[in-house]
C-alpha cells in the first residue's frame, strides 16, 4: 500500500517534445526564441530608458513625481 510518488520532470517533458517535433516546428521555435532575445536584450534598453533613476536621486522624489503625474495629469 506504499505508493511512491515520483517528481514530475518539466525539463524532460519539454526536451522530449522538442526532439519529437517536426523540422518546421523546431525552426519556428528557434525564430521565436531569437526574436524574444532581440526584443528583451537589445530593444528594451534602447527604447525604455529608466527615466526615474536618471531624473531623481531618492525614492521619495520618485514617488512624489509619480503621484503628481497620476493625480494632476488630465
Amino acid at each position: 500500500m506504499t505508493a511512491t510518488k515520483t517528481k514530475f520532470n518539466w525539463f524532460k517533458m519539454f526536451w522530449e517534445g522538442f526532439t519529437n517535433m517536426t523540422t518546421l516546428g523546431k525552426t519556428l521555435w528557434i525564430i521565436v526564441i531569437i526574436k524574444l532575445i532581440f526584443m528583451f536584450f537589445i530593444l528594451k534598453p534602447i527604447f525604455s530608458p529608466n527615466y526615474l533613476n536618471k531624473k531623481f536621486d531618492n525614492a521619495e522624489d520618485k514617488a512624489d513625481h509619480v503621484r503628481k503625474e497620476l493625480i494632476d495629469k488630465p
